[in-house]
């Protein structure tokens, strides 16, 4: 079964948004057992809604179209649909319930162009979308399934996930899917793939392996695919194969199941009890700002500080005086200080700490753009390590978090090797 996405918007043609519903459409539909064959970005504009739309059907068993169907003059996804179908449009009541609903809460009058959300083609499936006022349209068509959803995010994302996914399953039997997350780091992509490739090789066809480097970490990811009924397999295939790896690649490993290094980060300080503090400068807040994204943050995190000067790390963290004297801003000497008085000031368990030259001006000869110091510290330890990324600000900061993140995560492993959840 294969799907295509048909993303619609001369804002997203332009760039001045970003497609972020692409991606979260590809992960959902590979997820459900169905594969996605191609992604389409197109503006506003019937004849090129056409001529996609064609193009689709003809290579996919499933179009997914999102934007478009707002109310004003610009949105022409539904009439465009409505004329591709030989259909009209008529006033679906339990759409204009749903409308009425939402601009009885909002206190605001329903006006006749916003009453037209409720119009939907007479062929169509209507699919109430409680989170907003664009009604979803489901349509069979030759064999096909043809689903138009609106372009807002969170709507489309509620819809795929409640209506879109479990419809698309019962209406065709899809394979059954397990994927498994391998976080790594401390190893180049090329590398890892010398040292894993007899195992690489001696995995069963149902498997793939796809590397997905990231700055500073590369995630291993297995798909095991098969039939509807062999779930329990593909199962016992990946746990196999993921306890093979251990012995040949383990010291690379920080984590499984999880997509990126911060939402480990949040599973382990969870796992363990234990509560953390950050002290930025080269970061400058990064971290912070990656921990507080995710929900729960306030579990595990005390707090933290961005001490872009001397000064403020003097009387925010405690760095003494004269190790910034005798050592500068960048030194070992003074992101441990950074960490331990995070730690202390703050009242956590564990603290990191970052103080580098981010660049693109301030290095020298003997610190270039890139250099960057980062410390864990603990109740009982503090490690530090130096690291040089290069002269690209961006690249450096998030090589930079990545980096303190894999660390924390050994050390928190290695100071609770059983703990349990």
């Amino acid at each position: 079964m294969k799907a295509t996405i048909l993303n619609i918007g001369d804002e997203l043609l332009i760039g001045q948004v970003v497609n972020t519903n692409a991606s979260s459409m590809s992960q959902m539909l590979i997820a459900a057992g169905i594969d996605v064959c191609g992604t389409f970005v197109i503006g506003d504009r019937a004849d090129d809604i056409d001529f996609y739309l064609r193009h689709c059907i003809e290579r996919s068993d499933v179009v997914l179209i999102t934007g478009g169907l707002g109310p004003t003059k610009d949105d022409i996804t539904k009439k465009t649909l409505c004329d591709f179908f030989h259909s009209e449009l008529y006033e679906n009541q339990e759409a204009l319930t749903n409308v009425k609903r939402i601009f009885d809460a909002r206190g605001y009058e329903l006006t006749p162009i916003n009453r037209q959300q409720a119009w939907v083609p007479r062929c169509c499936t209507m699919v109430n979308n409680i989170l907003g006022t664009a009604p979803c349209m489901w349509f069979d068509y030759q064999g096909k399934v043809v689903v138009s959803m609106p372009g807002v995010p969170f709507e489309m994302v509620n819809l795929m996930q409640t209506e879109i996914i479990p419809r698309l399953q019962a209406h065709f039997r899809t394979d059954q899917i397990v994927n498994k997350n391998i976080l790594v780091q401390g190893i180049g992509e090329s590398f890892l793939s010398d040292l894993i490739e007899p195992w690489e090789l001696s995995l069963p066809s149902t498997i793939r392996l796809a590397y997905l480097p990231q700055s500073g970490m590369l995630k291993l990811r297995l798909t095991a695919r098969g039939s509807h009924d062999d779930r329990a397999l593909l199962q016992q295939q990946i746990d196999r194969a993921v306890a093979e790896l251990y012995p040949i690649a383990g010291q690379y490993i920080v984590g499984e199941d999880l997509e990126t290094l911060p939402e480990l980060v949040a599973y382990t300080m969870k796992r363990h009890h234990a509560t953390l503090a950050t002290a930025e400068s080269c970061t400058g807040g990064a971290l912070a700002s990656q921990l507080t994204a995710m929900a729960g943050a306030s579990e595990y995190y005390r707090g933290g500080v961005v001490a872009y000067s001397n000064e403020v790390k003097e009387c925010a963290l405690g760095v003494s005086h004269q190790t910034l004297l005798d050592h500068g801003a960048v030194s070992e000497e003074t992101v441990r200080q950074m960490a331990e008085g995070a730690r202390s000031r703050l009242g956590s368990d564990y603290a990191v700490a970052t103080t580098g030259i981010a660049g693109p001006g301030g290095g020298t000869p003997q610190k270039p753009v890139g250099t960057v110091w980062i410390a864990v510290a603990s109740r009982q330890q503090t490690v530090a390590r130096l690291l040089h990324f290069g002269d690209r600000r961006a690249q450096t900061i998030e090589r930079t978090c990545n980096a303190v993140w894999s660390d924390l995560i050994k050390l928190v492993n290695q100071n609770n090797p059983v703990k349990p959840l």
